[in-house]
């Protein structure tokens, strides 16, 4: 090294074979670091190296996956959890197509004879730590999660809340809940395998009920619980009673309608519940009008109007008190004249006034028909029906009962007569509805018999069975219609009859019948019988019946309705 001139050190030629030397030097020790790192790789795996957690430095490759294999083979083959609250669902790593990725996972940490710098580096400072690689069959993933969906399935539920006599019950809401599919795929690959530890959240999508707890605990609280909070009392001026909290729950009905809860006191019924109590304030009780046939003719027997409590002064009193509690329970009605609610001008405007339709039928004598056919023509007579009512032989006659004077008599019971308690009265059923038919009411329900009589007309008959077998016809004129029934009892050498007549205003000219159109005849067989209780039986054939019932204006028909039945052969049956 020397000094120029201009004071300037500058190397001399030694200093430049020094530095040479020195480089070559420290390129030879590198040199040998990366062929002893290269020569590293291709033994064993670096000493710090782990996988999942399990030390494997030092390790052949091979070596190394056993252990690790070992060390989590258990874990690996346990199933996974779903889980949402309370719902878990296991998930079988095998069957949900989750598998190790060996290769992959040893490519990570055993490289091989590898001449890659970074990998040489990684070997020479001593390895690292690597995760398991997961190998997910995607397919079989998504049908595992499916299979697992209807486990987390919640149809959602309204909270409910009723009545029970005087108590509430409510029950809880429930929300909905249906499994996400394919965001709880991809969650189970987050997991998988070990990534993270416990059960996977599954993704769902929640559905809120349409009626919450809160609207229903807000309904009892300030509704239900205030109503039902005690007895109401009614201040006539003259005295006092009390509307009973039983009184008052038989009224109150829950509804729950689109998403709504609600509850209402309906005071007509609560007024209506409440009659026997008014009763015992010893006031005037008013008649309805009747309307009654005397001779042969209808009368009206007036209507007369009571003193008591109107329901629009009960409503008055009761229905703001009801939302209130201890002594401010009571309301003030006064006494007054209280209208009979069929008054002598609503009977008069029913137009009750000459036969629209009538029918009789005959029977031979037997005393069990005398008795019931009488029993139930005087039940029958004397049904009113107001201008859109309904008439059910059902309702007007109700259970028939040796306690209300019927007797056993003879039914038909499938192809053959059999008999039973009250026999015989669908004559009664036949009678009215021929009578109904031919007064032009609107036919609702009538079943003919399944085996033919020749003393009613084909298919225009109405078999009766509590019950089951009910005839009902409807009164769709704008008039009144009242019913009169009457029997003419059987002598034993003669026969008897029923009728029915239909008391109105016409509507139609008259109402007629076509013809009884009898067609495809069919015989049964005969049977001879050694049973202690058989009783002989002649027969008759089974066969279709078509006709048409007419209605005339004007001298034309100006509707039909048409009719057909099918009658079921008679056996005849022989006792021996």
């Amino acid at each position: 090294m020397g000094t120029s001139a201009d004071g300037t050190i500058r190397s001399s030629g030694h200093g430049r074979r020094n530095a040479a030397v020195v480089c070559g030097a420290v390129a030879v020790v590198l040199a040998g670091g990366y062929l002893v790192g290269h020569f590293m790789t291709a033994d064993s795996l670096p000493a710090n190296t782990t996988i999942q957690g399990v030390r494997v430095g030092g390790l052949h490759s091979d070596d190394a996956r056993a252990k690790v294999s070992a060390a989590l083979g258990e874990e690996l083959a346990a199933p996974m959890y779903l889980a949402d609250g309370a719902t878990t669902v296991p998930l079988s790593p095998a069957s949900a197509g989750l598998t190790v990725d060996w290769e992959a996972t040893m490519a990570k940490v055993d490289p091989g004879n590898s001449w890659n710098p970074r990998v040489i580096w990684n070997t020479l400072r001593g390895g690292n730590s690597v995760a398991l690689v997961s190998k997910v069959d995607e397919k079989a993933l998504t049908s595992a999660v499916k299979a697992a969906a209807p486990k987390f399935a919640v149809t959602p539920k309204d909270a409910t809340v009723a009545l029970k006599g005087t108590r509430v019950l409510t029950t809880k809401a429930v929300q909905g809940r249906t499994l996400q599919i394919d965001p709880t795929v991809e969650k189970v690959q987050q997991y998988w395998p070990l990534k993270q530890r416990g059960n996977v959240p599954a993704s769902v999508t929640r559905k809120s009920p349409a009626v919450t707890d809160a609207e229903v605990s807000q309904l009892v609280s300030r509704t239900l619980e205030p109503t039902l909070s005690a007895p109401v009392t009614v201040d006539t001026g003259t005295t006092k009673f009390s509307v009973t909290v039983p009184q008052i729950a038989s009224a109150t009905t829950v509804t729950s309608a689109r998403g709504a809860v609600s509850a209402k006191t309906d005071m007509a019924r609560l007024y209506k519940a409440t009659e026997t109590t008014r009763d015992r304030l010893g006031l005037e009780t008013g008649r309805d009008a009747r309307i009654v046939i005397t001779g042969n003719s209808p009368t009206i027997q007036p209507s007369t109007d009571g003193r008591g409590i109107s329901q629009a002064n009960f409503t008055k009193a009761v229905e703001p008190a009801l939302t209130k509690k201890g002594t401010a329970r009571i309301g003030k009605a006064p006494i007054t004249a209280v209208p009979a609610k069929f008054t002598t001008a609503d009977a008069q405007k029913m137009g009750v006034k000459q036969v629209i339709g009538e029918f009789t039928t005959y029977f031979p004598y037997a005393e069990y028909r005398n008795t019931n056919l009488t029993i139930a023509a005087n039940t029958i007579n004397g049904t009113f029906l107001k201008p859109g009512q309904t008439f059910s032989m059902d309702k007007v006659l109700g259970p028939r009962t040796e306690a209300k004077g019927y007797v056993p008599g003879w039914v038909i019971s499938g192809s053959v007569m059999k008999e039973e308690p009250a026999g015989g009265i669908s004559q009664s059923g036949t009678t009215t509805f021929n009578a109904a038919f031919f007064a032009g009411m609107t036919d609702v329900e009538h079943h003919p018999h399944t085996m033919y009589f020749d003393r009613y007309p084909a298919g225009r008959e109405a078999t009766l069975y509590y019950g089951n077998l009910d005839l009902k016809f409807r009164n769709d004129t704008k008039y009144g219609v009242l019913v009169q029934a009457y029997t003419k009892k059987a002598q034993p050498d003669g026969r008897g009859s029923i009728t029915v007549k239909m008391w109105s205003t016409p509507t139609w000219d008259k109402v007629t019948s076509s013809p009884l159109t009898k067609s495809n005849y069919e015989y049964g067989r005969t049977i001879t019988s050694t049973d202690a209780d058989c009783h002989p039986q002649s027969p008759s054939p089974g066969f279709d019946v078509n006709y048409s019932r007419m209605f005339w204006k004007n001298g034309a028909v100006a509707r039909t309705e048409k009719f057909f039945w099918r009658y079921d052969p008679t056996d005849e049956v022989n006792c021996k």
